[in-house]
């Protein structure tokens, strides 16, 4: 099969898999009863979508072609997920733009 003339000699459209792997980990860590009113099917859907674009994310990281409509696809459900799926707040989580806070002595992260 070759591609429609008006899609050849297109520049290549490359995704971001660290932007997919942390809209995936948003998903997973999402409420699904919070934003659907319900946990299933919102759960399932969370769930199927985090999935996707980790295999995505991979497939990115070995060099695969996806094609421009596939890569903007999963662009777009990632920034969507990133900035409107709420995080649920942990304890020992830092304000939504603040760094936690980091130990002098081992160089990570206080309490983790």
């Amino acid at each position: 099969m070759t591609a429609a003339p008006e899609f050849t000699n297109r520049w290549p459209l490359h995704g971001d898999p660290l932007r997919f792997t942390a809209a995936a980990a948003v998903l997973r860590a999402g409420d699904a009863e919070q934003i659907f009113g319900t946990r299933f099917p919102g759960e399932y859907v969370m769930i199927s979508v985090a999935r996707l674009l980790d295999a995505l994310a991979n497939e990115i990281r070995q060099q695969a072609d996806l094609g421009y409509e596939v890569v903007s696809a999963a662009t777009e459900l990632a920034e969507h997920a990133l900035a409107y799926v709420p995080r649920t707040k942990r304890d020992g989580d830092a304000p939504r733009g603040e760094q936690p806070p980091v130990s002098a002595d081992r160089g990570g992260t206080v309490g983790r």
